[in-house]
């Protein structure tokens, strides 16, 4: 047999070497730019550039396998959910996506799959998509669009319940909601306004004006109810939005401000600036800090209608994006370049670079250009001999056959690297970014690789199970611990008697307390033994106690994702009581009269 793709969205099956057709088949609106069958030949793959789609395909039993559409204009923004098991995606095509990051571990098979696939898309907005925010309660998505409206999105029913709006129409280019979740704060990009709402009933409470250019950054401390709001008018105001007296604090700077974040303590403000420095402030006595001059860290690649080299260029070398880490100790920026900066926030420097892409297709990706390519009119990837095929055709036409986003000019340059938007996960796990390239996922995990601590020749799998069969749980825990494989860890933890945890818990080096912890986070999300496993949290806890509070600052992303795991299982419990509290008092009346009778 023989795959074929057409342009117009459908495939065929041909029966070979006589090439008959035996099965076709539409499965997409533009043309098919992949096909190919598994190695067992019963499943087909499509892909389809445009739309960003892939499509998995049993064609015997003639059914899907596996159906995804990504977005297909750039991703603008990002947002993970609180317990960072959903993450969710608004760009340029008006959509706003729910992906899901939950970790399946199936412990008989030892399988560990991280989906990563989208299972919802909501489609109500009529432009861009440009912020997103959760609510604490994990219940509900909120997004800003420049269409004019905030919707709220029920993540239960997967429906828009809530649409806020302005009395006017604005576009909206910033997001941000209180610790409550009640109050709805979004900047604007043409009234330079910040418009409050309500949560429950939806209505308009005030607009803060004061702010002379777009409002591109709206955050609110995570300790009270101050807004911080930044903008190209080259200031950080605060705002105290429940008593509605205006700025309560400004902060000047000498360029535009085009960003804003907290420190997950509420004790300092970290503005970013067209200079290409990032500015320090303590939001309580209003005063600076310290500064970071990145225009170097972030400098590298050079556009092709550069004049300069990227070592001494100017234009473009600043932060568009900042988020700190879940503890505090360091702060990520991204921007127009082809890196994200990592700093330490305590000595102002820099720890690492990370690079989004070596694709030379992006502009911006080569730090030196082929003189050969520049000619009087101007580099040759820019000269365009087709403008004849489309000479006195309308915008409209245009943006159908593909050559211009909606709404935009006509340009047949190539896309420009960059980082529009940078969140770090709840747990401080990973961090995501929206990059020219897509959405990019950068974790610290060491669970689905083989990545071994204190190793030497003895230390194997075959040692592990000797200890276990020897009954030896310490060493074998231990030997597993240093080996750093995910199922021999677990397989060790199962394997002690609930009566020695205490005894074994206080073998254990303090240099493998982080690994042990995270792996009974895991447990906790999928092992049905809840009481064995909360046994061995309280243990830890009670013999390490003094060790975990004076390390706390290495240990704060493995305890948090521990204590998520936590409260979720309590959650549960008592969702469950609550639902079975009238079944047992029925119950415990019927045994009461079954007695006295």
């Amino acid at each position: 047999m023989v795959v074929v793709g057409f342009s117009n969205g459908v495939f065929g099956l041909y029966q070979m070497p006589d090439f008959v057709c035996f099965f076709m088949l539409s499965i997409s609106r533009e043309k098919i730019t992949t096909a190919i069958f598994n190695q067992h030949g019963n499943w087909l793959s499509f892909g389809c550039a445009k739309l960003g789609q892939l499509l998995v395909w049993e064609w015997r039993l003639e059914s899907y396998i596996l159906k995804q559409q990504g977005h297909y204009f750039d991703v603008n923004c990002l947002a993970y959910s609180p317990d960072s098991q959903l993450l969710a995606t608004g760009a340029d095509d008006n959509k706003v996506k729910l992906c899901s990051l939950v970790t399946y571990d199936f412990l008989y098979t030892n399988v560990i799959l991280r989906s990563g696939f989208c299972f919802v898309t909501f489609s109500e907005h009529t432009n861009a998509v440009t912020a997103l925010q959760f609510l604490a309660n994990n219940h509900c998505l909120l997004s800003a669009s420049l269409d004019g409206t905030v919707r709220a999105w029920d993540l239960f029913r997967y429906r828009n319940f809530r649409t806020f709006t302005s009395p006017t129409s604005r576009q909206f280019v910033s997001l941000a909601v209180d610790q409550s979740g009640e109050v709805v704060c979004a900047g604007t990009l043409d009234s330079f306004e910040i418009f409050v709402w309500s949560m429950r009933p939806g209505r308009l409470l005030d607009i803060l004006s004061g702010h002379e250019g777009p409002v591109h950054g709206v955050m609110f401390s995570p300790t009270n109810a101050v807004l911080a709001s930044s903008s190209w008018d080259k200031t950080v105001r605060l705002w105290d939005v429940f008593e509605g007296t205006g700025a309560v604090e400004m902060f000047n700077h000498m360029h535009d401000v085009l960003t804003v974040a907290y420190r997950p303590d509420g004790r300092q403000l970290a503005s970013s600036t067209l200079d290409g420095q990032i500015h320090f402030w303590d939001p309580i006595d209003g005063i600076l800090m310290y500064t970071i001059e990145g225009r170097r860290d972030i400098a590298g690649g050079r556009l092709m209608t550069d004049r300069r080299s990227a070592a001494t260029s100017s234009s473009g070398k600043c932060f568009t994006m900042l988020c700190y880490s879940a503890d505090g100790s360091y702060i990520l920026a991204g921007g127009c370049s082809k890196y994200i900066c990592m700093y330490d926030v305590a000595d102002q420097v820099l720890l690492r670079r990370f690079q989004i892409t070596h694709n030379l297709s992006l502009d911006g990706v080569l730090d030196v250009l082929n003189s050969k390519n520049m000619t009087d009119a101007g580099p040759l990837d820019l000269i365009d001999d087709n403008d004849s095929d489309i000479e006195g055709v309308d915008q409209q036409t245009r943006e159908k056959l593909g050559h211009v986003l909606p709404g935009s000019l006509l340009n047949c340059g190539r896309p420009v690297v960059r980082t529009k938007c940078l969140r770090i996960a709840p747990t401080g796990r990973n961090f995501a970014a929206s990059t020219t390239e897509g959405v990019l996922i950068y974790s610290i995990d060491e669970s689905f690789i083989f990545d071994p601590t204190d190793l030497d020749i003895d230390v194997t799998p075959e040692a592990i199970n000797a200890a276990l069969d020897e009954d030896q749980p310490s060493r074998a825990l231990i030997l597993s611990l240093r080996l750093n494989e995910d199922a021999l860890i677990k397989k060790c933890i199962f394997s002690v008697n609930p009566v020695d945890i205490i005894k074994l818990i206080q073998s254990i080096p303090h240099r493998y307390l982080q690994r042990l912890v995270e792996a009974l986070a895991e447990l906790l999300e999928s092992c049905p033994h809840l009481g064995f496993v909360l046994r061995w949290c309280q243990e830890l806890c009670k013999t390490h106690g003094n060790y975990i509070q004076q390390n706390s600052r290495n240990l704060l992303p493995a305890l948090k994702s521990l204590q998520m795991a936590i409260t979720r299982t309590h959650q549960d419990l008592a969702d469950m009581r609550s639902s079975n509290e009238y079944l047992l008092r029925y119950l415990c009346s019927t045994s009461a009269k079954k007695g006295t009778s």
